[in-house]
């Protein structure tokens, strides 16, 4: 009997399972029935969504490192805090950041004038300049078009207004604003002042890297938010537990000017951290910094000595030059005897006329000028080493002298420094070269998936409306169908006799019908 079940609930499973699948395919055929609802819906988000992507600006990051130190103290007994805590609230602090903001006059904001959405990306794909404007209108830029400006001073009531800067020929720009009434010719380099309604105003443009009709957008912030901004962005701590390391970093749409920013930050931190030093200190380091220099300076013209003696004589090494022409000598002498020798044999021989004579008394004659030339470059060489003996003591002294001198001035620094915090800069901002955004590949890839999957849920939304309202016109057919079905039953128990009268007969017909 277990034997006879088994075969049967196998076969049910299979069934079953082949059931499932045929469910699967069927809800799938459904699906891909709205094909043209699948691929228009798919386009449109894909499209849009690739739009969307092409506006997107790449972010880049960098970042910097500074280490913090503290000198032991005189005591042992006295113990110090770490001052990393400490020292990123200074680097934060407006003194730092409000240097770092007029030097690279982050309260000045000039960006191209680029065409809605797709403008941005065109100019960051375009390293060069570009015809500007769109069919010759707009004064749209395309490509890699900058202006600085170094000075911008606005009124109070036109801060954070956007005005107008549009390249009017070479070196000759037009900048306006519409709302205010102002309209100004200048040119680069030159320095414009001008008296409006609200007061006055002055702009200094250095450098134009546009062709005439390119447009511009100028704003001028305060410097406070300036400063505001720079302190949200940055982010700022400390590498590890209690390492006294600190890490800067800081993102942004501009690679170049990103790492500009971190590292005007460590130089203008590092200028504020010196500025702290005692004048005490200062001055007596100096007499030490100079005889530093003074010892380096005779170094450096003792290296120029040797390099002309060394250039003189056509060597690099004189000990390894006289050494390769020591054994060039004993290759020649040995040489010299066999000739000689050879000289005697063919004497016995031949007359010294004999052209064989001649062959070997020409090489003799040869090899002994090869060593009477060998010998004075041996005695030059001899000479120069001298030189360059004195030279190399002359040059070892400067050195133990420079290195005693650096020595005091170090012990200087850690005596006078002691328990005072020094600053060291790890590692400058580079430039980043990737950006840490989504590339555009993968932003494209993800918008077909999104508009394939925004297809197949339209399709699928699609389907379940059509069943739901097919579901509802059934149910009204079948409630329909059931009104229509009580009430001959209705009539039946009313004639118990069967008898039915014309009337009841006309009102059963439609229900018949249906």
């Amino acid at each position: 009997m277990k034997r006879a079940q088994q075969p049967m609930s196998m076969a049910l499973s299979r069934r079953g399972r082949d059931s499932d699948a045929l469910e699967a395919l069927s809800g799938i055929r459904h699906v891909l029935r709205n094909g043209w609802l699948i691929v228009g819906t798919a386009c449109a988000i894909t499209i849009f969504a690739i739009t969307v992507a092409l506006g997107v600006k790449p972010l880049y990051e960098s970042n910097i490192l500074i280490q913090i130190t503290r000198h032991a103290p005189p005591s042992a007994d006295l113990q110090t805090e770490t001052p990393a805590i400490t020292e990123i609230e200074i680097l934060r602090s407006r003194s730092v950041l409000a240097r770092v903001v007029n030097a690279l006059h982050l309260d000045i904001a000039v960006e191209p004038t680029v065409f809605p959405v797709v403008g941005a990306f065109i100019a960051r794909s375009n390293p060069g300049l570009s015809d500007p404007g769109l069919f010759g209108l707009g004064g749209y830029v395309w490509g890699n078009e900058q202006v600085r400006v170094d000075i911008f001073n606005v009124p109070d009531a036109l801060l954070d207004q956007p005005f107008k800067l549009v390249v009017s020929g070479h070196d000759a720009y037009t900048l306006s604003q519409p709302e205010a009434g102002i309209r100004l010719h200048g040119k680069v380099g030159e320095h414009l002042r001008a008296r409006t309604l609200s007061g006055p105003l002055d702009i200094l443009v250095t450098t134009i890297h546009a062709r005439p009709g390119a447009t511009f957008t100028l704003h001028r912030s305060r410097e406070g938010q300036a400063v505001d901004r720079l302190q949200r962005s940055l982010a700022i701590a400390e590498k590890g537990r209690l390492s006294n390391v600190i890490g800067v970093s800081l993102q942004g749409g501009n690679p170049e000017l990103v790492s500009r920013i971190l590292n005007e930050i460590a130089d203008q931190y590092i200028q504020q951290q010196t500025a702290q030093k005692t004048d005490e200190v200062k001055n007596q380091l100096v007499f030490y910094d100079q005889q530093v220099s003074q010892a380096q300076r005779r170094i450096r013209e003792l290296d120029v000595r040797l390099n002309e003696l060394l250039r003189k004589h056509g060597a690099s090494d004189l000990s390894e030059d006289a050494r390769i022409l020591a054994q060039q000598s004993l290759v020649l002498q040995a040489e010299l005897t066999a000739k000689e020798q050879q000289k005697i044999a063919l004497s016995a021989r031949f007359g010294d006329r004999h052209p064989d004579m001649l062959v070997v008394t020409r090489h003799i004659a040869s090899i002994r000028r090869d060593l009477a030339d060998i010998e004075t470059r041996r005695k030059g060489f001899a000479a120069a080493q001298q030189e360059i003996l004195a030279v190399n003591r002359d040059k070892l002294a400067h050195s133990q002298m420079s290195f005693e001198l650096l020595n005091m001035r170090h012990k200087l620094d850690a005596l006078m420094l002691s328990n005072h915090i020094n600053v060291r800069l790890v590692d400058r901002a580079q430039t980043p070269l990737q950006s840490i955004s989504l590339a555009l590949p993968v932003m494209v890839v993800l918008s077909c998936m999104l508009g394939m999957t925004s297809g197949v849920i339209a399709s699928v939304l699609k389907n379940s409306l059509v069943r739901r309202k097919l579901r509802s016109s059934t149910t009204w057919g079948v409630r329909r169908l059931m009104i229509g079905t009580q009430a001959p039953l209705a009539d039946d128990n009313e004639n118990p006799q069967g008898a039915m009268s014309p009337a009841a007969g006309q009102s059963d017909a439609p229900p018949a019908a249906g």
